[in-house]
């Protein structure tokens, strides 16, 4: 985005803030300029993840489109500078930034498939199975194999955090499933000569994926 686009309609928000809630009016979408923004939905008493977003994503723009309220709650997760775009604005974009409509088509299509796929999981998985296929989401990010290269580790704070992000579990929530994994000798946590606290199991762990684990 140019430099004028940014003086405009940019604003920086600070690591916690929200940008809007679920059900909240809104008439204008958001472009992120820079920093990190979850979008969530509330599920009963728990809080469900739909997507953390990134530098040149954008959100908020079904407010733009429909008279609906908004269906997600968007957090800041850490210090953004953030574009607030109203109709107005958005429609003079679309007429003369035919780069800008492309990109928004595609990721509206990309986002309807995702959502898809993420409804089609919270009505058919459990919490275990969606940890459980975290687990070697966050292991191909972030993780390892030991020195026999039997066993592969993956950061046991750094899985707190993903899972947080990306499902929505608090950090007692996920310690709590992976104590049952622990107790049915599905995973082990081990320490390093620094300190360090890892998940460490076995690549044949995620045969009981589709599987009643517990």
């Amino acid at each position: 985005m140019s430099k004028d686009l940014t003086e405009k309609f940019g604003r920086t928000y600070p690591e916690g803030a929200v940008v809007f809630r679920e059900n909240d009016v809104g008439n204008e979408m958001y472009i992120i300029q820079s920093g990190k923004v979850k979008i969530s939905k509330k599920a009963k008493n728990a809080e469900a993840v739909l997507a953390t977003l990134k530098d040149g994503d954008f959100f908020g723009e079904m407010a733009l489109f429909t008279d609906q309220k908004r269906s997600a709650t968007a957090t800041v997760m850490e210090k953004s500078l953030l574009l607030r775009i109203d109709k107005s604005s958005f429609d003079y974009m679309l007429e003369t930034n035919h780069e800008f409509a492309r990109n928004l088509i595609k990721t509206l299509c990309e986002r309807l498939k995702k959502a898809d796929q993420q409804i089609e999981e919270l009505l058919t998985l459990g919490k275990e199975t969606r940890l459980l296929k975290a687990l070697g989401a966050y292991w191909q990010i972030n993780g390892q194999q030991d020195a026999s290269k039997s066993f592969l580790l993956v950061p046991f704070e750094g899985f707190l955090k993903y899972t947080k992000d990306n499902l929505g579990f608090n950090p007692q929530e996920t310690k709590s499933i992976l104590l049952r994994f622990k107790n049915k000798d599905l995973i082990h946590i081990r320490q390093d000569t620094r300190g360090n606290y890892f998940i460490t199991f076995q690549p044949n762990i995620f045969q009981y994926l589709g599987k009643a684990i517990l």
